[in-house]
């Protein structure tokens, strides 16, 4: 489908409640199958490719959150209700935006580990110094143009797979959407929009859930923190056995974590 002139990859899946999900960098809406499939008969979700991802087209001359974010909102336009909004890590981020963005058409917010890194750089600056020391292999094969390095950097942090372990159309896939990981970097981690996401999260009064899982990088949870502590009345739990891959790898804890959320179960 066209959203704002840009084909756009859609996925739908499931009946009642409207919910809008939201996959990490690197994949597509397809990687949340599994979880959307658990509230098949709660939820009617739809899942857009993200920019330059799967289906979706990305324009080069606009920022990659911000169209992510404006897609994002033609979709929830489309409802009669407000919706449920689930993001992932990239995902995550446009997640929080759109919340902050545009409240009256959510309601409830999950969040699986958003990268936000930029919000540490004014509250927990030696957590922002040690971020880009750890991200420092994947910048400098980026900057050299060496996105096979790159990928190698990246997944090897992020994710339970390794590159070089990855079926070819695996990797080809991994190298076309790599550099929009850079693309991303003005809005989730240059501290200047951090810093208006910051001072804005006092602002969000929706039902919010922080997850994380328990074998993740520990920057996940310094990011969750400074959510917890800012967003009045967020609730925070970890997914054991996962990693930052969560949503994909452990679908049902974190289908089970929203599911108690939601039903207001706060044990």
């Amino acid at each position: 489908m066209l959203i704002n002139g840009r084909k756009t990859g859609v996925l739908h899946d499931g009946t009642g409640a409207p919910a809008l999900f939201l996959h990490c960098a690197l994949a597509k809406a397809q990687a949340l199958q599994g979880l959307m499939a658990c509230f098949r008969d709660q939820w009617a979700i739809t899942a857009p490719d993200l920019p330059g991802h799967g289906r979706s087209e990305f324009d080069s001359t606009q920022d990659f959150q911000d169209q992510a974010v404006a897609t994002a909102a033609e979709l929830l336009a489309q409802n009669d209700r407000p919706a449920h909004l689930f993001g992932h890590s990239f995902g995550a981020t446009v997640a929080l935006r759109l919340a902050l963005e545009h409240p009256k058409m959510i309601a409830s917010l999950t969040l699986y580990e958003p990268v936000y890194f930029s919000l540490l750089a004014g509250c927990a600056p030696d957590a922002y110094a040690r971020e880009q020391a750890d991200s420092r292999a994947f910048t400098n094969a980026a900057t050299a143009g060496n996105w096979p390095d790159a990928a190698r950097a990246f997944l090897a942090r992020w994710s339970q797979e390794q590159f070089d372990d990855l079926h070819p159309q695996q990797q080809a896939y991994i190298l076309k959407t790599i550099p929009l990981i850079v693309a991303s970097q003005q809005s989730i981690i240059f501290p200047e929009k951090g810093g208006l996401i910051l001072n804005l999260l006092s602002t969000l009064k929706l039902p919010v859930l922080l997850l994380k899982g328990a074998k993740s990088p520990p920057i996940t949870g310094q990011i969750n923190a400074v959510l917890a502590d800012r967003i009045a009345g967020a609730r925070s739990a970890v997914i054991p056995g996962a990693g930052h891959m969560g949503p994909i790898t452990h679908a049902a804890l974190v289908h089970g974590e929203m599911s108690r959320f939601l039903s207001g179960d706060q044990a």
